[in-house]
């Protein structure tokens, strides 16, 4: 069995179980807390089943204008 993963306080990481990204809040009593990015309901989840987020391939890349992205046709 693998090291857990321990983020830092207000780190994005993601649920396995859910495929959600959440803000790490803290662990307790054997759960870990998350919140959505920006605010929301905290959910948790097993130590276990959470990863770092993969930078560069959970981001989308920003628009230079600021304008808001396109919908898809």
């Amino acid at each position: 069995m693998g090291d857990i993963y321990t983020p830092k306080q207000n780190e994005q990481v993601r649920d396995q179980r859910t495929g959600l990204v959440g803000e790490y809040m803290c662990t307790y009593l054997g759960s870990v807390h998350l919140r959505p990015p920006g605010g929301g309901c905290e959910w948790t989840t097993p130590p276990d089943r959470i990863e770092p987020l993969n930078a560069g391939l959970d981001l989308e890349p920003a628009d230079p204008s600021g304008a808001p992205p396109r919908p898809a046709l």
